[in-house]
Formats: structure tokens, sequence, C-alpha cells
């Protein structure tokens, strides 16, 4: 792998909600990743297929770790705090997430 080929890669729809959670936590924590933009149809999305398995975002690869296709958003923010966080909590999601993030 060269070493410009950054360690982390999200698979990402804009306006999905659940991308942004993890797009929060990605810039809550200073990670450094490449976002890769999917098509709106599902079934246009084969990196993501290929990656995961399925067709759903966010799927994250982490090459450091060999993290191929973490799909689900509580899962990857999860996996991205204990990772990377240095035992830093994940901050609250759902209504407690969206006002605390709007707000402060």
């Amino acid at each position: 792998m060269a070493a410009s080929t950054p360690q982390l890669e999200l698979h990402n729809l804009q306006g999905c909600p659940y991308c942004k959670k993890v797009r929060r936590a990605l810039a809550d924590l200073e990670l450094e990743y490449e976002t890769h933009s999917v098509p709106q149809s599902r079934s246009e999305r084969t990196a993501v297929y290929e990656a995961s398995g399925q067709y759903g975002v966010p799927v994250l690869v982490d090459h450091a770790n060999g993290i191929e296709g973490m799909a689900e958003s509580d899962d990857i923010v999860d996996y991205l705090y204990a990772e990377y966080g240095d035992g830093e909590t994940p901050p609250p999601s759902g209504i407690v997430g969206r006002l605390l993030y709007r707000f402060f």
C-alpha cells in the first residue's frame, strides 16, 4: 500500500443522517479519511457492495486494522471511539445528540 493511501475510507451519501453521524465522529476525533460519495440508487453502489457485501451506507474501511467493510453507523461510531478515541465516550445519538450538536 502506498504511503499516500488513506488509512480510513468512508462510503457516504450526502443527506444521509447515518452517514452524517459517522462524519461527525470522524471530525470529533480529528481523523483524516477519504470519502467516496455513492450514487443515490442502491443498485448502482457496486463499490459499497464489494467492500461490505451490502448496498447500504455508511461503510467504513480501515486499512490499518484490516477492516474492509464495516456497516451500521452505530457500530462504526463505537469502533472509531474504541480504536482512536483514547477512552473517550461517543457523543449521544438520536434526538439528544442532534440537540447537542446543534446548540453546542
